[in-house]
């Protein structure tokens, strides 16, 4: 036998929640801020390293080449990240400006 449906309730249904930054109470920007100024330091380590590789390397130290090359690709791949970052935000600040009110 087929069993009979039952009713519907919201008690279930959870409310949406607030933005990252507006549930610890500061601004929401503030993490984003927050975020991009820790990215922004991932590839500037990333290039140091990449420059401590190369100058041991340069030096006759007895560096693994392979360590070296991935070093290398890692600062490169995050700044080329970090540029098309840069790019993509100077073109949604263009067309916010390019906008008629």
């Amino acid at each position: 036998m087929i069993a009979p449906i039952a009713a519907y309730t919201t008690t279930h249904i959870t409310p949406a929640e607030a933005p990252m930054g507006a549930a610890k109470g500061g601004p929401v920007g503030a993490d984003f801020a927050t975020k991009l100024g820790d990215a922004l330091g991932g590839v500037e380590d990333a290039q140091k390293a990449a420059d401590r590789t190369l100058e041991l390397l340069g030096s006759g130290a007895d560096v693994d080449l392979h360590g070296a090359m991935i070093a290398l690709e890692k600062a490169d791949i995050s700044l080329r990240a970090m540029v098309s970052v840069r790019d993509r935000a100077i073109a949604a600040y263009e067309q916010l400006a390019n906008m008629q009110l």
